[in-house]
């Protein structure tokens, strides 16, 4: 057999698997098409399902007794600066090396 018959005969094969091939191309196109139509229709039948239920209701607890709010009396930074100064004053600096 010459080489020119084997090369038509080879190209008379490769058409049916070309057209195989776009087959499955299309069967995938029209998959992910049905796809995203149905990702598309879920949001309003989502939408009337959640509209449509009946409503739960939820009643919150309320305490027997309210806690007591304690609040913490104003410091007086006064009375803290006058302490701290008069320590420093009266201090040495070989009270300080001891401790």
């Amino acid at each position: 057999m010459s080489s020119g018959i084997q090369a038509a005969q080879i190209r008379a094969f490769a058409p049916p698997a070309a057209a195989a091939q776009s087959e499955a191309i299309r069967h995938r196109v029209r998959l992910s098409r049905l796809a995203v139509w149905a990702v598309v229709a879920s949001g309003p039948v989502a939408l009337t399902v959640a509209l449509t239920s009946s409503p739960t209701s939820v009643q919150a607890a309320i305490p027997a007794k309210p806690a007591p709010v304690r609040t913490a009396a104003a410091a007086n930074p006064a009375g803290y600066a006058q302490l701290f100064v008069s320590v420093w004053l009266c201090g040495s600096t070989g009270e300080m090396s001891s401790a």
